[in-house]
């Protein structure tokens, strides 16, 4: 009886390393996707100034984690791209936030000044 385990454990042993080896692949198969997916959607809006720099470091970390071998390395660096990635695009949101309340403003004071000088006649 103990033979049989004993030739057994090489293969149960070897079946289990497979099992985390193809787990690991995916994980970073899976980063790797998401950085690209997040890296398309920051420059779908089209970020400038400070979101663009984020921007610019998610290709560069995404570009290097496609070059690099190590998996350990590839897993950062994709989920480093992903996350300035998602910087990128949300400080692109907010700039267009931002200038769609400048331009309500203004129209706004442009509406409150006639109306002030509607008044007045």
């Amino acid at each position: 009886m103990p033979l049989k385990i004993h030739r057994a454990l090489p293969i149960l042993l070897a079946v289990s390393l497979f099992g985390v080896n193809t787990a690991a692949a995916d994980e970073v198969d899976a980063a790797l996707a998401a950085a690209e997916r997040a890296v398309m959607a920051a420059e779908a809006a089209e970020p400038r100034g400070d979101a663009a720099r984020a921007l610019e470091q998610a290709r560069g970390q995404w570009s290097a984690a496609l070059a690099t071998r190590r998996k350990s390395d590839r897993l950062r660096l994709a989920e480093a791209a992903a996350a300035n990635a998602d910087l990128a695009h949300a400080k692109a949101r907010l700039d267009t936030a931002r200038q769609a309340v400048e331009s309500a403003a203004a129209r706004n004071a442009d509406l409150r000044r006639r109306l002030l000088v509607n008044g007045e006649r």
